[in-house]
């Protein structure tokens, strides 16, 4: 099965992030536009690794676990390798050359940050050389826990659920110091867990067409009543109700519906790590431009179409090719 609402909502959420970055073009004369539509724009994020619970699951579905696990640990984790380290590693260095040279990196605490950046470790009060690699310090850490519970066969969705919870509880009542375990027991785990349960039981949800319309009508309406200034700021469970609707609801269109949207915005999805890793470059090139403020708007549009053409060539001509060669080789 295609799904190629997921893909969608990929796209979306990578375009949320860079719209988060950017809404500073909207805040025109003290009218915080900006900000009221685009403010809480990295909850994108969140959607990405609930989108990233769901395909472990989904992807995994064909493995054996009743034969030894070695064999599933080494293509589940060669798989996701290859889909994040390379062009998060050229971005990095990308940024390392735009920032001042990779002399500065070569010692000190400059070094150990970028030897952090590089291993996905996260450092206290430090993000990586390349700032959004924060989000891939998560996610890799997610991988490596669900490669590991291959080991536990049926039980492993039963441990990684049982462990990020743990995690969250014990990190709330014994406040860690790491920056490592401050990652472990972050909340923002919990947008995995949620999609591990949605790969586990979507199949199982059976409903009408038109009440499907209405779902997804409902949830994005909440959605864009999250977005907006007037929801509360902070995490809570109103937010990862919201947000599971929000992403449910487009699941359920590929599940139910088999519904094919425009092959732009399935595009967009496929895209959406280039997007991702490469908007805070346009960012730098584009800021040194100034405008009036009756340009904004059609300056925020051409900066996001931008983004799109930047990560478009970084598709194709490094993802896209680095993947088919890593598959083919490894």
């Amino acid at each position: 099965m295609k799904l190629y609402n997921l893909q969608v909502l990929r796209g979306i959420s990578a375009l949320l992030v860079c719209c988060f970055h950017f809404r500073q073009h909207l805040n025109i004369n003290g009218y915080l536009i900006g900000d009221f539509l685009f403010k809480k724009g990295s909850i994108g994020v969140p959607i990405f690794f609930i989108l990233s619970g769901f395909i472990m699951v989904y992807t995994t579905k064909k493995y054996n676990f009743s034969s030894p696990s070695w064999g599933n640990i080494k293509d589940f984790l060669t798989k996701r390798f290859i889909r994040i380290i390379p062009l998060y590693y050229i971005t990095t260095f990308a940024w390392i050359i735009l920032g001042g040279g990779i002399a500065y990196y070569l010692s000190g605490t400059p070094f150990e940050r970028l030897w952090h950046s590089l291993i996905f470790f996260p450092q206290k009060n430090e993000f990586p050389v390349l700032y959004l690699g924060w989000s891939l310090n998560y996610e890799m850490f997610f991988y490596f826990i669900f490669a590991f519970s291959f080991f536990l066969k049926k039980f492993r969705y039963f441990f990684i659920i049982l462990f990020f919870i743990l995690a969250l509880i014990i990190g709330r009542v014994y406040i860690p110091e790491s920056a490592f375990l401050q990652m472990v027991s972050d909340p923002i785990n919990l947008y995995f867990l949620l999609g591990i349960l949605f790969g586990l039981y979507i199949q199982k949800i059976k409903m009408d067409p038109k009440y499907i319309k209405i779902f997804l009508f409902g949830a994005i309406i909440l959605f864009l009543f999250y977005l907006s200034s007037y929801f509360p700021e902070n995490e809570t469970l109103s937010t990862y109700i919201i947000v599971a609707a929000f992403v449910l609801s487009f699941l359920l269109l590929d599940t139910l519906l088999a519904y094919k949207p425009h092959k732009f915005f399935i595009y967009l999805g496929d895209i959406s790590f280039s997007l991702y890793l490469t908007h805070p470059f346009v960012e730098v090139f584009l800021k040194k431009i100034k405008i009036d403020d009756w340009l904004s708007v059609p300056y925020f549009i051409f900066t996001i179409g931008m983004v799109i053409l930047v990560a478009s060539t970084s598709y194709e001509i490094i993802e896209k090719r680095l993947t088919q060669i890593l598959k083919s080789r490894i």
